[in-house]
This record gives C-alpha cells, sequence and structure tokens, in this order.
C-alpha cells in the first residue's frame, strides 16, 4: 500500500522569491509615490495662497472703491502671517493686521491646514501687484505662490517674500 502525503504550504524557497518580489516592486514604488506626495502638497500651497491672494485684492479693491487707494509703493512685505489667528481691525489698524484678518477669513476654517501667509508686492511686467505665498509651518519648504502659481517642486523660493516668476 502506498503512503499518499498530503502535504500543504509553501517552501522557504518560495517565500523568499515572493519577500524578494515585493522588495523590488516597494523600491520602484516608493520614489514615485513621494513624488506625487510633494506635487499634491504644492497644489494645496498654490490653492491656499490664491486664497488669500484673492481676499487681499477684494480688500484692495474695496478700499479704492471706498476712495482710500491702497499705496502700493509704501506697502512693506508682511511675513509669516497665521492664518489660524484673527486680528480685530479697525480704520487705522496696520497693513499686518489687516492682512492677519484677512488670511484669517480665508483659511480660518481650515484647521490644522491653515498655515503661514506672505504678502508683499512685486513689479511684475510693468505693473506693481499684491503677491501671497503660503506654507503649511514656518519650516517648510513647500511654498506656494499666487499669482504666478509655482508648478515644479523644485522652483519653490528658499524663503517667503521671494518672488519666483513662472
Amino acid at each position: 500500500m502506498k503512503k499518499s502525503t498530503n502535504k500543504k504550504g509553501f517552501t522557504l524557497v518560495e517565500l523568499v522569491v515572493v519577500v524578494a518580489i515585493i522588495g523590488v516592486l516597494a523600491a520602484i514604488l516608493v520614489p514615485s509615490l513621494m513624488g506625487y506626495v510633494k506635487k499634491s502638497r504644492l497644489k494645496t500651497a498654490n490653492a491656499n495662497a490664491k486664497s488669500v491672494y484673492n481676499a487681499v485684492t477684494a480688500w484692495a479693491a474695496d478700499e479704492e472703491t471706498a476712495g482710500r487707494p491702497v499705496n502700493m509703493g509704501s506697502f512693506t512685505a508682511v511675513t509669516d502671517v497665521d492664518c489660524a489667528t484673527d486680528k480685530s481691525v479697525t480704520s487705522t489698524s496696520s497693513d499686518s493686521d489687516k492682512i492677519q484678518h484677512l488670511a484669517y477669513q480665508a483659511l480660518g476654517s481650515n484647521g490644522n491646514e491653515t498655515g503661514y501667509a506672505t504678502v508683499f508686492v512685486q513689479t511684475i511686467g510693468s505693473t506693481q501687484q499684491f503677491v501671497t505665498q503660503w506654507r503649511k509651518t514656518t519650516s517648510d519648504t513647500t511654498i506656494g505662490q499666487c499669482p504666478d502659481q509655482i508648478n515644479d517642486v523644485d522652483k519653490c523660493p528658499s524663503a517667503p517674500g521671494t518672488y519666483v516668476a513662472p
């Protein structure tokens, strides 16, 4: 009579081959996935910079309509405005306080994504324009910009307040 052996399972060699294949696939996929994460962070930064930009330009238009045009030549850079903090604004408030209030209105409901805004005036073409930049933390190197959004993570400015041409 013949003994039948009904072995179930995988051999050690089969398991090692499968683990090696998974390791090779992970080594190929992880760098490309990190690129997608960086691009996603930049798109978020650009969108938040655009929200602040829209708020600032609407404020400037309202000021001009009310007969109080914003003097672009004397506008100083507003850096590291915490978009999670609201400032009470009066007619004598500083530009920094006004910008902080506008940034809060634009991004205050974003929770942990409120971040930090930088607003400054830049001559683009032949006109002076507001430029807004946004980053998640003060040490973040992924900086979004509006107008002229940044489309390449490697072209982000080294510091906020530095305009990057498209």
